[in-house]
């Protein structure tokens, strides 16, 4: 038997819904499920024996449940929508769960367990990137591109970390960088970690502030814009950025939905990371009980540090490009 002559038309439901009376319809199949409209009660659901041993968990719901009930001599299990403005909207959801009972062998809970999963992917909104990640890239791959046109391609790319899981977004001739930007009119920067700002032994540790400001479409460039460009000035290197822009949380997909355009509002500083700098170690707060303590995030506002050491030339020679690349 098919799904199509089984249920009752919309029409007919229509007809019901407007009378104050309680309804109960038989569903044609097997094995035996009830329809049934309760007015008094506002409910509209299904009804079906139980499973031996089959739970009935919370939904999670606002307007949809699943119950167990005791009517007269015989125990149910029930799949109610509550909400009356929505009973003949519903209907077709009660029909699908329905369906999957008599068509497809599942008990109620697992079928409207398998109905709502359906409908969630159906719903599920275009993954995103958040301005936080996207601001984050945004600045890594400028710096990518300041240290390729300063140092080549070869050298520059290897130097990317950010991708590969290290504490440090570059690793080059000796030194760690950090990238941070921010949007902000202050050069404030959100650190992630107790490790993120931590010096490698014998490896100075510098981090790059960025200051980004939104811009017009005739101006700046969109993270797409800057992935794309990244790609031409690296040739035959693409295919090794490409994975490692994948290891850093970037998806094609994504493409539509960062179509912000970003240009620089102030001059990028690099900041010594040495003794006095603004930050929180480990050893900083070794008197500290960490045990329940999972992560640590913070923010520093680095507007009037100074830079705390002599800059090396090359890390000068990335920053003094200006611009986005």
């Amino acid at each position: 038997m098919t799904a199509e002559n089984r249920h009752m038309s919309l029409e007919s439901l229509a007809y019901f819904l407007s009378s104050p009376a309680a309804m109960v319809h038989l569903i044609s199949g097997t094995p035996e499920l009830v329809l049934f409209l309760d007015p008094q009660r506002r409910e509209i659901g299904l009804r079906a024996r139980p499973t031996p041993g089959e739970p009935h968990p919370d939904t999670g719901l606002e307007y949809v449940r699943l119950r167990s009930v005791q009517r007269g001599r015989d125990r149910h299990v029930e799949v109610v929508v509550t909400e009356p403005g929505l009973f003949l909207d519903a209907y077709p959801f009660l029909c699908a769960v329905a369906d999957r009972v008599q068509l497809q062998g599942l008990s109620l809970g697992a079928a409207l367990d398998d109905t709502l999963r359906i409908l969630a992917r159906l719903l599920a909104r275009r993954d995103t990137f958040s301005t936080e990640q996207e601001l984050g890239l945004v600045g890594e791959i400028m710096f990518l591109l300041r240290l390729i046109r300063s140092i080549g391609p070869d050298e520059a790319l290897h130097a990317w970390r950010g991708s590969e899981r290290e504490e440090h977004d570059f690793s080059i001739r000796g030194h760690d960088l950090e990238v941070k930007t921010t949007s902000g009119e202050r050069r404030t920067h959100w650190i992630g970690s107790l490790t993120q700002l931590l010096p490698t032994p014998g490896r100075p540790l510098w981090l790059i502030s960025n200051q980004l400001t939104t811009a017009e479409f005739t101006d700046g460039h969109s993270l797409p814009d800057l992935i794309e460009m990244a790609r031409r000035r690296l040739g035959s290197l693409s295919t090794v950025f490409d994975r490692k822009l994948g290891g850093a949380g970037w998806q094609e997909a994504y493409t539509d939905t960062c179509r912000r355009r970003w240009r620089r509002r102030a001059a990028s500083v690099a900041f010594a990371v040495v003794e006095g700098f603004p930050s929180l170690t480990q050893d900083k707060i070794s008197g500290v009980p960490l045990v329940r303590i999972s992560d640590v995030s913070y923010r520093v506002d680095l507007t009037e540090q100074p830079v705390g050491a002599a800059v090396p030339e090359f890390i000068l020679d990335v920053l003094d490009h200006g611009g986005f690349s």
